[in-house]
């Protein structure tokens, strides 16, 4: 288990990765039963936008501090010598394939994913959530 303040993952709980940060699946060490979704950034790639990423985390906290259900929350924030961490809500249920008609999902959760992006937009994500036949 690796570990990043208050939370852990194991490496093989890989959720998704892009071409500055990989996602695990973690947990809390203080509430076991509380998954997170923790995002590792490489150091070295954003060399030339630590600055951006700043203010991206500053963003994130500051939405996050809205308690909207629709906002994907940042949980905690830490840095290594080699990455930065953002320990963010895991969204439990399934995603739904994305349709082109947007009127179309009958979507009862819409979670918004505000980290950076490749090419630090705001928004880097939009994710759908469908309910599960357990819901």
């Amino acid at each position: 288990m690796e570990s990043v303040g208050d939370y852990e993952y194991n490496s093989k709980d890989l959720i998704g990765q892009g071409a500055f940060a990989v996602v695990y699946k973690g947990k809390s060490k203080k509430n076991p039963a509380l998954t997170v979704a923790i995002k590792s950034i490489t150091k070295k790639s954003l060399a030339k936008s630590q600055n951006l990423l700043g203010k991206e985390i500053k963003i994130l906290k500051e939405l996050t501090e809205l308690h909207h259900e629709n906002v994907v929350a940042l949980l905690d924030c830490k840095e290594s010598s080699h990455n930065v961490y953002l320990v963010m809500e895991y969204v439990h249920q399934r995603p739904s394939t994305l349709q082109p008609d947007l009127g179309e999902i009958a979507c009862h959760n819409l979670k918004i994913d505000f980290t950076t992006s490749s090419n630090f937009g705001v928004i880097h994500a939009v994710t759908f959530t469908m309910p599960t036949l357990n819901d």
